[in-house]
Protein backbone atom coordinates (compact mmCIF):
# COMPACT_ATOMS: atom_id res chain seq x y z
CA UNK A 1 0.00 0.00 0.00
CA UNK A 2 3.01 2.27 0.39
CA UNK A 3 4.56 1.59 -3.07
CA UNK A 4 2.47 3.61 -4.79
CA UNK A 5 2.55 7.02 -3.05
CA UNK A 6 6.62 6.04 -2.73
CA UNK A 7 6.24 5.86 -6.09
CA UNK A 8 4.60 8.84 -7.02
CA UNK A 9 6.81 10.89 -4.59
CA UNK A 10 10.53 9.56 -6.21
CA UNK A 11 9.06 10.11 -9.70
CA UNK A 12 8.24 13.90 -8.49
CA UNK A 13 12.06 14.38 -6.74
CA UNK A 14 13.46 13.16 -9.75
CA UNK A 15 12.04 15.07 -12.24
CA UNK A 16 11.61 18.11 -10.41
CA UNK A 17 15.57 18.48 -9.80
CA UNK A 18 16.59 17.64 -13.40
CA UNK A 19 13.97 20.04 -14.39
CA UNK A 20 15.37 22.78 -11.73
CA UNK A 21 19.34 21.93 -12.68
CA UNK A 22 18.74 22.40 -16.35
CA UNK A 23 19.25 18.74 -16.64
CA UNK A 24 16.35 18.07 -18.71
CA UNK A 25 17.04 21.04 -21.13
CA UNK A 26 20.66 19.31 -21.78
CA UNK A 27 18.73 16.17 -22.09
CA UNK A 28 16.99 17.46 -25.12
CA UNK A 29 19.78 19.15 -26.88
CA UNK A 30 20.84 15.94 -27.55
CA UNK A 31 17.43 14.52 -28.80
CA UNK A 32 16.62 12.76 -25.89
CA UNK A 33 12.74 13.53 -25.34
CA UNK A 34 11.10 13.27 -21.97
CA UNK A 35 9.06 10.72 -23.49
CA UNK A 36 11.99 8.21 -24.14
CA UNK A 37 13.01 8.69 -20.13
CA UNK A 38 9.45 7.78 -19.56
CA UNK A 39 10.63 4.67 -21.57
CA UNK A 40 13.01 4.24 -19.60
CA UNK A 41 11.04 4.60 -16.06
CA UNK A 42 8.29 2.45 -16.87
CA UNK A 43 10.08 -0.96 -17.15
CA UNK A 44 11.49 -0.21 -14.06
CA UNK A 45 7.76 0.38 -12.49
CA UNK A 46 6.12 -2.36 -14.38
CA UNK A 47 9.06 -5.19 -12.30
CA UNK A 48 8.23 -3.14 -8.79
CA UNK A 49 4.57 -3.78 -9.81
CA UNK A 50 5.01 -7.44 -10.71
CA UNK A 51 7.02 -7.81 -7.09
CA UNK A 52 4.12 -6.12 -5.15
CA UNK A 53 1.95 -8.76 -6.70
CA UNK A 54 4.49 -11.41 -5.94
CA UNK A 55 4.49 -10.06 -2.63
CA UNK A 56 0.59 -10.38 -1.66
CA UNK A 57 0.51 -13.77 -3.28
CA UNK A 58 3.43 -15.00 -2.26
CA UNK A 59 4.66 -13.33 1.43
CA UNK A 60 2.20 -11.32 2.89
CA UNK A 61 -0.14 -14.64 3.36
CA UNK A 62 2.29 -16.42 5.41
CA UNK A 63 2.88 -13.33 7.62
CA UNK A 64 -1.08 -13.01 8.02
CA UNK A 65 -0.86 -16.74 8.95
CA UNK A 66 1.44 -16.04 12.09
CA UNK A 67 -0.12 -12.73 13.02
CA UNK A 68 -3.62 -14.71 12.99
CA UNK A 69 -2.28 -17.47 15.16
CA UNK A 70 -0.54 -14.92 17.77
CA UNK A 71 -3.53 -13.24 18.19
CA UNK A 72 -5.57 -16.21 18.80
CA UNK A 73 -3.41 -17.88 21.14
CA UNK A 74 -1.58 -15.32 22.86
CA UNK A 75 -4.19 -12.28 22.83
CA UNK A 76 -7.53 -14.06 23.18
CA UNK A 77 -6.20 -16.75 25.26
CA UNK A 78 -7.87 -19.54 22.95
CA UNK A 79 -4.95 -21.92 22.76
CA UNK A 80 -6.97 -24.42 21.23
CA UNK A 81 -8.12 -22.26 18.34
CA UNK A 82 -7.48 -23.48 14.59
CA UNK A 83 -8.92 -21.78 11.74
CA UNK A 84 -8.18 -23.49 8.23
CA UNK A 85 -9.91 -22.42 4.71
CA UNK A 86 -7.42 -23.71 2.06
CA UNK A 87 -8.31 -26.35 2.15
CA UNK A 88 -11.63 -27.55 -0.02
CA UNK A 89 -13.49 -27.33 3.47
CA UNK A 90 -13.13 -24.79 6.47
CA UNK A 91 -11.58 -26.40 9.28
CA UNK A 92 -12.29 -25.28 12.79
CA UNK A 93 -11.38 -26.93 16.35
CA UNK A 94 -12.45 -25.79 19.20
CA UNK A 95 -11.63 -27.03 22.46
CA UNK A 96 -12.97 -31.27 21.76
CA UNK A 97 -14.91 -30.35 18.80
CA UNK A 98 -13.18 -30.25 15.05
CA UNK A 99 -15.80 -28.77 12.68
CA UNK A 100 -15.77 -28.64 8.59
CA UNK A 101 -17.72 -26.32 6.90
CA UNK A 102 -18.21 -26.19 3.12
CA UNK A 103 -19.18 -22.73 3.64
CA UNK A 104 -20.29 -19.93 5.81
CA UNK A 105 -23.17 -17.47 5.10
CA UNK A 106 -22.66 -14.29 7.21
CA UNK A 107 -25.95 -12.44 6.06
CA UNK A 108 -27.81 -15.25 7.30
CA UNK A 109 -25.93 -17.30 9.60
CA UNK A 110 -25.88 -20.15 8.04
CA UNK A 111 -23.78 -23.25 7.31
CA UNK A 112 -23.78 -25.41 4.68
CA UNK A 113 -22.26 -28.52 4.59
CA UNK A 114 -21.40 -28.59 8.08
CA UNK A 115 -19.87 -32.04 9.44
CA UNK A 116 -18.66 -32.05 13.24
CA UNK A 117 -16.42 -34.51 15.62
CA UNK A 118 -16.91 -35.57 18.88
CA UNK A 119 -13.45 -36.39 20.69
CA UNK A 120 -13.32 -37.80 24.39
CA UNK A 121 -10.74 -36.13 26.95
CA UNK A 122 -8.26 -38.83 25.73
CA UNK A 123 -8.88 -37.58 21.83
CA UNK A 124 -11.10 -40.65 20.72
CA UNK A 125 -13.69 -40.16 18.57
CA UNK A 126 -17.10 -40.32 20.35
CA UNK A 127 -19.51 -39.06 17.29
CA UNK A 128 -19.76 -37.71 13.86
CA UNK A 129 -22.55 -35.52 12.78
CA UNK A 130 -23.16 -34.49 9.21
CA UNK A 131 -25.56 -32.12 8.19
CA UNK A 132 -26.69 -30.09 4.82
CA UNK A 133 -27.45 -26.72 6.53
CA UNK A 134 -26.52 -25.21 10.29
CA UNK A 135 -28.69 -22.23 11.69
CA UNK A 136 -28.40 -20.65 14.57
CA UNK A 137 -31.28 -19.53 16.23
CA UNK A 138 -30.26 -17.59 19.02
CA UNK A 139 -28.84 -20.06 21.92
CA UNK A 140 -27.84 -23.36 19.82
CA UNK A 141 -27.54 -24.81 16.21
CA UNK A 142 -29.75 -26.41 14.11
CA UNK A 143 -28.35 -29.24 11.76
CA UNK A 144 -31.26 -29.81 9.16
CA UNK A 145 -31.22 -32.97 7.15
CA UNK A 146 -27.93 -35.41 8.37
CA UNK A 147 -26.67 -37.92 9.95
CA UNK A 148 -25.63 -39.06 13.53
CA UNK A 149 -22.93 -41.46 13.44
CA UNK A 150 -22.18 -43.26 17.44
CA UNK A 151 -19.33 -45.07 18.02
CA UNK A 152 -20.08 -48.20 20.77
CA UNK A 153 -17.59 -47.81 23.50
CA UNK A 154 -17.22 -51.33 24.38
CA UNK A 155 -17.26 -52.90 20.61
CA UNK A 156 -16.02 -49.37 18.58
CA UNK A 157 -18.55 -49.89 15.67
CA UNK A 158 -20.02 -46.97 14.38
CA UNK A 159 -23.98 -46.75 14.70
CA UNK A 160 -25.86 -44.57 12.36
CA UNK A 161 -28.99 -42.35 12.77
CA UNK A 162 -30.34 -39.75 9.93
CA UNK A 163 -32.12 -37.37 11.67
CA UNK A 164 -34.32 -34.30 9.72
CA UNK A 165 -33.20 -31.47 12.79
CA UNK A 166 -30.61 -31.88 15.85
CA UNK A 167 -29.62 -29.32 18.07
CA UNK A 168 -25.83 -29.03 18.37
CA UNK A 169 -24.85 -27.46 21.67
CA UNK A 170 -21.89 -25.51 21.07
CA UNK A 171 -20.12 -22.50 22.94
CA UNK A 172 -19.04 -20.74 19.26
CA UNK A 173 -22.05 -18.27 17.64
CA UNK A 174 -22.33 -17.02 14.17
CA UNK A 175 -19.99 -14.02 15.54
CA UNK A 176 -17.09 -16.88 15.68
CA UNK A 177 -17.47 -17.70 12.29
CA UNK A 178 -16.97 -14.38 10.89
CA UNK A 179 -13.48 -14.42 11.39
CA UNK A 180 -13.57 -16.34 8.20
CA UNK A 181 -14.01 -13.02 6.31
CA UNK A 182 -11.06 -11.93 7.81
CA UNK A 183 -8.84 -15.08 7.31
CA UNK A 184 -9.43 -14.75 3.53
CA UNK A 185 -6.39 -12.49 3.52
CA UNK A 186 -4.25 -15.80 4.28
CA UNK A 187 -5.33 -17.66 1.35
CA UNK A 188 -2.89 -17.22 -2.00
CA UNK A 189 -5.04 -15.77 -5.38
CA UNK A 190 -5.63 -20.03 -6.51
CA UNK A 191 -6.54 -20.73 -3.02
CA UNK A 192 -8.50 -17.16 -2.61
CA UNK A 193 -10.25 -18.17 -6.47
CA UNK A 194 -11.08 -22.06 -4.91
CA UNK A 195 -13.02 -20.21 -2.14
CA UNK A 196 -15.56 -18.33 -4.03
CA UNK A 197 -15.87 -20.70 -6.66
CA UNK A 198 -17.35 -23.17 -3.55
CA UNK A 199 -19.33 -20.35 -2.12
CA UNK A 200 -21.07 -19.55 -5.22
CA UNK A 201 -22.16 -23.31 -5.70
CA UNK A 202 -23.36 -22.89 -2.24
CA UNK A 203 -25.62 -20.21 -2.98
CA UNK A 204 -23.85 -17.52 -0.83
CA UNK A 205 -23.45 -14.02 -1.95
CA UNK A 206 -19.31 -13.61 -3.00
CA UNK A 207 -19.29 -10.01 -4.09
CA UNK A 208 -17.20 -9.32 -1.28
CA UNK A 209 -14.67 -11.74 -1.62
CA UNK A 210 -14.28 -10.99 -5.63
CA UNK A 211 -13.79 -7.38 -4.53
CA UNK A 212 -10.89 -8.62 -2.52
CA UNK A 213 -9.72 -10.71 -5.79
CA UNK A 214 -9.71 -8.36 -8.41
CA UNK A 215 -8.14 -5.41 -5.41
CA UNK A 216 -4.82 -7.65 -4.94
CA UNK A 217 -4.63 -7.23 -9.14
CA UNK A 218 -5.51 -3.68 -9.40
CA UNK A 219 -3.47 -2.53 -5.81
CA UNK A 220 -0.28 -4.17 -6.93
CA UNK A 221 -0.56 -1.76 -10.92
CA UNK A 222 -1.39 1.01 -8.92
CA UNK A 223 2.36 2.65 -8.90
CA UNK A 224 2.43 2.67 -12.44
CA UNK A 225 -0.39 5.09 -12.37
CA UNK A 226 0.84 7.33 -10.29
CA UNK A 227 3.94 7.39 -12.12
CA UNK A 228 2.18 8.75 -15.32
CA UNK A 229 0.45 11.14 -12.84
CA UNK A 230 3.63 12.72 -11.49
CA UNK A 231 5.45 13.13 -14.69
CA UNK A 232 3.17 16.41 -16.03
CA UNK A 233 3.08 18.42 -12.85
CA UNK A 234 7.43 17.67 -12.26
CA UNK A 235 8.35 19.09 -15.07
CA UNK A 236 8.37 22.72 -15.41
CA UNK A 237 10.10 25.67 -17.32
CA UNK A 238 10.46 27.70 -13.96
CA UNK A 239 13.07 26.73 -11.56
CA UNK A 240 12.18 27.75 -8.24
CA UNK A 241 10.29 27.54 -6.00
CA UNK A 242 8.91 24.08 -7.59
CA UNK A 243 9.57 21.03 -5.58
CA UNK A 244 7.57 22.13 -2.37
CA UNK A 245 4.14 22.56 -4.57
CA UNK A 246 5.32 19.53 -7.07
CA UNK A 247 5.38 17.24 -3.52
CA UNK A 248 1.96 19.13 -2.33
CA UNK A 249 0.20 18.66 -5.72
CA UNK A 250 1.36 14.69 -5.17
CA UNK A 251 -0.33 14.50 -1.34
CA UNK A 252 -3.07 15.97 -2.91
CA UNK A 253 -3.41 12.78 -5.90
CA UNK A 254 -2.20 10.45 -3.97
CA UNK A 255 -5.08 11.39 -1.48
CA UNK A 256 -8.07 11.78 -4.04
CA UNK A 257 -6.70 8.33 -5.52
CA UNK A 258 -7.13 6.65 -2.46
CA UNK A 259 -10.53 8.21 -1.76
CA UNK A 260 -12.05 7.11 -4.91
CA UNK A 261 -10.31 3.15 -5.02
CA UNK A 262 -11.91 2.79 -1.32
CA UNK A 263 -15.17 4.31 -2.05
CA UNK A 264 -15.36 2.00 -5.49
CA UNK A 265 -14.15 -1.33 -3.35
CA UNK A 266 -17.01 -0.54 -0.75
CA UNK A 267 -19.33 -0.31 -3.84
CA UNK A 268 -18.40 -3.18 -5.18
CA UNK A 269 -18.88 -4.70 -1.82
CA UNK A 270 -22.30 -3.82 -1.58
CA UNK A 271 -23.27 -4.54 -5.00
CA UNK A 272 -23.63 -1.60 -6.72
CA UNK A 273 -20.79 -1.89 -8.80
CA UNK A 274 -19.66 -5.39 -10.45
CA UNK A 275 -16.39 -6.43 -8.73
CA UNK A 276 -14.01 -6.34 -11.64
CA UNK A 277 -15.07 -2.73 -12.46
CA UNK A 278 -14.94 -1.56 -8.57
CA UNK A 279 -11.61 -2.74 -8.39
CA UNK A 280 -10.25 -0.87 -11.75
CA UNK A 281 -12.13 2.34 -12.05
CA UNK A 282 -10.35 4.37 -10.28
CA UNK A 283 -7.12 3.34 -12.26
CA UNK A 284 -8.86 3.94 -15.42
CA UNK A 285 -10.09 7.51 -14.54
CA UNK A 286 -6.89 8.57 -13.45
CA UNK A 287 -5.32 6.53 -16.61
CA UNK A 288 -7.15 8.55 -19.05
CA UNK A 289 -6.34 11.57 -16.87
CA UNK A 290 -2.69 10.95 -17.04
CA UNK A 291 -2.67 10.35 -20.61
CA UNK A 292 -4.51 13.96 -21.23
CA UNK A 293 -2.02 15.81 -19.26
CA UNK A 294 0.98 13.95 -20.65
CA UNK A 295 -0.34 15.13 -24.31
CA UNK A 296 -0.46 18.70 -23.68
CA UNK A 297 3.17 18.82 -22.43
CA UNK A 298 5.05 20.49 -24.69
Amino acid sequence: MVAPPATLIATVLTFSTLSRNNELIACHSIGISLMQMLGVLIPIVFVLCCFSLVAQDRILPVFHEKKSLYYWREIKKKQDFFLDVKQDKIWYRSNNLIYNLRSFDPQTDRIFGVGVYVFSSEFNLVEFLQAEFATFNGTDWDLSQGKSTHFDPDTGYPVVEPFKKHILKIKESPKDFKVIEKEVDRLRIKELIRFIDRNKKSGIDSKAFEVKLHSRFSLSFIPLIMCLLALPFSVSRTREGRLGRDLTMAMVITFFYWLSYSVCLSFGQNGMVIPVLAAWLPSIVFGILAAILLKRMP
